[in-house]
């Protein structure tokens, strides 16, 4: 179902944890989280980053692939990943976001077509405070459920 939320551990944003920054241990109130979108279509990632700058939030980057996608997360310092699962050859989206934060603390955001069983098992062993979004995500959905992630954002 287009624009479906799908929530691991059944939480929804609002129940979803925070993360907790390493340097303070305080919740994050950040008032423009630093955003990469991971997404192997250009147009989507294209698409996912217009809609964030009509959103105000316009601090955010592009990565292709999960090589990409780590060396911006440590680059921008990024708070919070939009991450597909299915990235094309390589790694999926999944053992980038394992790869990212074994040296970063970072909120994700699955935005993803492949909703599927094994797929939300995956997310749920390694990424259990994830929030899954299905494609296409509305800009609506997507607002709330960055504010519940940063409640100091846009």
């Amino acid at each position: 179902m287009p624009g479906h939320e799908i929530f691991c551990a059944g939480k929804t944003p609002r129940e979803a944890p925070r993360l907790q920054s390493q340097k303070d241990e305080q919740v994050r109130a950040i008032s423009t989280p630093r955003i990469v979108i991971v997404d192997d279509e250009f147009f989507v990632a294209w698409h996912l980053q217009s809609m964030l700058n009509d959103l105000q939030f316009g601090n955010c980057d592009i990565a292709c692939d999960a090589d990409s996608a780590f060396d911006r997360a440590i680059e921008k310092e990024a708070d919070l990943l939009l991450m597909d699962v299915n990235l094309g050859d390589g790694a999926d989206g999944i053992e980038a976001v394992r790869r990212i934060r074994a040296h970063r603390d970072v909120a994700v955001i699955f935005i993803t077509a492949y909703t599927d069983e094994a797929n939300l098992g995956r997310i749920q062993s390694w990424v259990p405070d994830a929030v899954v979004l299905s494609k296409p995500v509305s800009p609506d959905v997507l607002h709330a459920t960055i504010r519940r992630l940063f409640p100091g954002g846009g």
